[in-house]
């Protein structure tokens, strides 16, 4: 497998977030010296800026798909809840700011319902890559995040060796090549020349759906079957990037059953991201191994597929779920659930992620 070493890491990646792991009640970090300081400000522009009384600075531009404009809106309660305050309180996190601005509604999301709106959401697909109330919950996750960096830099500490515990001199990785939007033959010779590279992981796109019939369901299976050939040894991934907006679960039933005797890693997001009942019924009828989760928003929304037994790798994405905060508590609570393990899903701004698996 390739890897990421700690001098390359810190070279692309950057010291971003961290304050202490003992900040966190069931976290194992090592706790680092630290100066009485206090927050100042909170400021909300092209992402978010806390300041601390000492002038140092937390930033966090977040995501791109993030309503920041809802966010806004709330800035004085939030202001309220964070100047003035000491920034290693652990209970000043994503969670706090949601359950004071929307109390008790992300648990929702466990119940298949929209948070926000209200509507029944289990099982439907969406009009989008991301809901409307997911983009509010994206921005939360920026506040979270600025205010691990605040932390980290009053601390003079990269994150991944302050969330955790772990303290890791190497990071797996894997090679996602994507589409194989070149032919079946060029993909062959890609997939050939990246592992001989070292890339023993790899990643590809489906790129037909439902919609695309029978011809495109064979160019999906024919996809893995000319991988697997060239590479019987390599741990090969499938991505749904053409099917996760359907909820055609007999497809993906048909597409599964006919790609698990080429041994997929891992077959991610085999149909739209609230179908728990979809997941359920793939896993128990295909067998195959499941990866999913970056579109989830908060812990609450993983509860229901861990509860199910449909997911093997949750890919709760710290900036879209919550924040390095919540991220954890997913952490924690995919720890109960033997088996399963968390391999979050990476966006731009692409350094919380890298870090948070460094940590663990």
């Amino acid at each position: 497998m390739s890897i990421l070493d700690r001098r390359r890491f810190l070279k692309t990646a950057g010291i971003i977030a961290a304050g202490v792991v003992s900040l966190h009640r069931e976290t194992d970090g090592q706790e680092a010296e630290k100066q009485p300081v206090t927050i100042k400000n909170l400021m909300i522009a092209q992402g978010v800026t806390i300041e601390a009384d000492d002038g140092t600075e937390g930033n966090f531009k977040g995501s791109g798909s993030q309503d920041l404009k809802t966010l806004q809106e709330h800035l004085t309660k939030i202001r309220e809840l964070l100047v003035g305050k000491d920034p290693f309180d652990p209970t000043l996190e994503g969670e706090l700011l949601w359950e004071t601005i929307y109390p008790g509604k992300a648990k929702l999301f466990a119940q298949g319902r929209d948070p926000l709106m209200g509507e029944i959401i289990v099982n439907k697909p969406r009009e989008g890559r991301h809901t409307k109330t997911g983009r509010v919950f994206m921005a939360f996750s920026t506040v979270d995040i600025a205010l691990w960096d605040l932390r980290g830099k009053l601390l003079k500490q990269p994150s991944y060796q302050i969330i955790g515990k772990a303290n890791r001199k190497q990071v797996p990785i894997y090679w996602r090549p994507g589409e194989a939007n070149r032919g079946l033959d060029d993909a062959r010779q890609r997939a050939r020349e990246a592992y001989d590279r070292g890339y023993r992981y790899q990643k590809w796109y489906f790129t037909k759906s439902a919609k695309d019939g029978d011809i495109g369901l064979k160019e999906n299976i024919e996809l893995v079957r000319i991988l697997r050939e060239e590479l019987p040894e390599a741990k090969l991934m499938f991505d749904n990037h053409s099917i996760r907006y359907y909820a055609d679960v007999d497809y993906s039933v048909k597409l599964c059953k006919a790609v698990a005797p080429y041994k997929p890693f891992w077959i991610e997001e085999p149909i739209c991201p609230e179908h728990v009942d979809g997941y359920a019924r793939i896993k128990e009828e295909t067998g195959v191994t499941i990866a999913g989760g970056e579109h989830w928003y908060t812990r609450w929304q993983v509860k229901p597929f861990l509860e199910r037994k449909c997911v093997d790798y949750v890919q709760s994405d710290p900036v879209w779920a919550g924040g390095i905060s919540e991220w954890l508590k997913v952490c924690e609570l995919v720890r109960r659930h033997p088996g399963v393990k968390v391999v979050p899903h990476i966006t731009s701004p692409w350094v919380a992620a890298p870090h948070c698996v460094a940590s663990q």
